[in-house]
């Protein structure tokens, strides 16, 4: 047992070692029995040992949540979809302190459910809030325009996909078109599309928009959905079994059948979605936060560069090139980038090479990352500009690119000693040779090549010797080298998936 454990009552002890192994949400309560942790889980169990086990290794936030803890309470639901959603209404219900400070600055999904108008109330505009047909969406920020909004949920793909199945089962607009219901008449509905939009035809949407559905049938599936994300799925699903025991009473077989099949679905949606409890989890996102941060810095010591040349730790950015192309046809370029050793993916670009036919990945990648340095010239500041580049930077046409104007403080390329001289006199010519120091990843033996003397000036007329590398092999089982491996096999696949596009579309093209 771990001294923070011991120092914890013998109760709370109990409650840690005999806490469920089910999905459900845990509750961290204080002294006073104020909640100031609500979390979830797959297995309740191991999650909640997770926070004393790895103690010692947490940052010191997350240490002084964990010594105001005094006792804490499980709720089991059925599936993770539900722990989700349970979850999502506890941290609104309750604002628990922690669960707001631990918050990272990543932006964060909510869904939003527009209401329903009252009779009282004014036509509505495209923008209202309340609306004859209320729109459910998906959005990164809440806004305090009178919405329900459910979250936040750290990772957008899980609520996407319970739309989704739900927009299948009870379907739903989504678009901006104005529609209501002009009177008391339920079929007179102004409509400012009158044709149905492309889910109408997929059977996702009933037509509303297009005036092909009734205000009463369209709020019906809506108040289900939001039966859903509040988690009343057992009342939903006991509304409609009275439904299907009435109609099939009355021998109304049909209505019978579409009911059960509701029923069914309902139930797969919250069993058949898998949940990441590991994206918004304090102490696994800790624990890989220290991981990835030890990796970052053992792999410069590894390095060995002069330390003005890596002083930058915080904020790390590496970036890894790799070329892809059949005998020098559809040849592409890709560059991806990783920020203290996590993986950026919009940061990411690809590059359509220029030169035609010639296979010869010296030249593309030398053509690769003229192009990317001069994007980065060209977004620093104006004193550093011929003139003709500065008028041409300030016109409405230009536009800094994100990840260009940033400048690496790593470049890693997927290729040996070959690959990183090309390099070597790219960085030479725009004269950053000593300012970023570049590295090449051989795959044969998942070996280092680095350059002997890269920051100094002369060591350019030197550079096809083939002692001025030195080979350096990281530790077979150390983070570092599966973080470079990482970063290459993504520059690898982002690369090769593009070159398949392209040839695709040439393919399609000559037929």
């Amino acid at each position: 047992m771990s001294k923070i454990l011991e120092s914890k009552t013998k109760a709370f002890q109990k409650s840690i070692a005999e806490a469920p192994l089910l999905p459900g949400c845990y509750m961290y309560k204080d002294k006073s029995g104020e909640i100031i942790y609500i979390g979830k889980a797959k297995k309740i169990r191991n999650r909640v040992k997770s926070y004393f086990t790895n103690y010692e290794k947490l940052d010191a936030r997350i240490r002084s949540m964990i010594d105001e803890i005094h006792t804490v309470e499980f709720l089991t639901v059925d599936t993770e979809v539900d722990a989700l959603i349970l979850e999502s209404n506890l941290i609104k219900k309750y604002s628990p302190k922690y669960n707001i400070m631990l918050r990272d600055d990543k932006s964060y999904i909510y869904v939003k459910f527009e209401k329903i108008r009252k009779a009282n109330q004014p036509i509505p505009t495209r923008y209202s809030v309340y609306q004859d047909f209320p729109r459910v969406t998906v959005i990164r920020n809440k806004k305090d325009d009178g919405a329900e909004y459910f979250g936040p949920y750290p990772d957008s793909m899980p609520a996407k996909r319970i739309l989704k199945r739900l927009r299948k089962i009870f379907p739903y607009r989504t678009s901006r078109h104005l529609v209501y219901q002009e009177s008391s008449d339920p079929l007179k509905i102004f409509t400012e599309d009158k044709k149905p939009c492309f889910y109408y035809h997929i059977g996702l949407c009933n037509g509303a928009c297009a005036g092909l559905e009734s205000k009463e049938h369209y709020q019906k599936n809506y108040k289900n959905i939001r039966k859903f994300f509040l988690g009343e799925k057992k009342q939903l699903l006991n509304q409609l079994d009275s439904k299907l025991k009435k109609a099939s009473a009355d021998k109304k077989y049909e209505e019978a059948a579409k009911l059960r099949d509701r029923i069914r679905d309902i139930n797969y949606v919250t069993a058949n979605i898998n949940i990441s409890h590991d994206t918004d989890d304090v102490v696994l996102n800790e624990l890989k936060k220290k991981r990835r941060d030890d990796a970052v810095n053992n792999l410069i010591g590894f390095l060995k560069f002069p330390q003005d040349k890596l002083e930058n730790h915080k904020n790390f950015r590496i970036e890894c090139y790799d070329i892809s192309n059949i005998q020098g046809t559809n040849a592409v370029g890709s560059m991806v980038v990783m920020i203290d050793g996590e993986i950026k993916p919009a940061l990411y670009r690809r590059f359509k090479i220029k030169m035609k036919n010639e296979p010869n990945d010296f030249a593309m990648l030398q053509e690769v990352l003229t192009r990317r340095f001069r994007q980065f010239l060209n977004s620093q500041d104006a004193d550093d500009l011929d003139i003709p580049t500065d008028l041409w930077k300030r016109s409405k046409n230009w536009k800094a690119d994100e990840s260009f104007s940033q400048k690496p403080d790593l470049i890693i390329i997927d290729g040996g000693k070959g690959q990183l001289a090309s390099t070597y006199k790219i960085l030479y010519s725009f004269n950053l040779h000593n300012e970023i120091p570049i590295v090449g990843l051989a795959k044969r033996e998942e070996e280092i090549f680095k350059l002997s003397d890269q920051f100094k000036d002369e060591f350019f007329n030197q550079i096809n010797d083939s002692d001025q590398f030195k080979r350096i092999l990281l530790p077979r089982r150390s983070e570092s080298l599966f973080m470079v491996q990482r970063l290459r096999d993504e520059a690898h696949r982002f690369a090769i998936t593009y070159h398949r596009n392209l040839r695709s579309k040439k393919l399609l093209e000559k037929k």
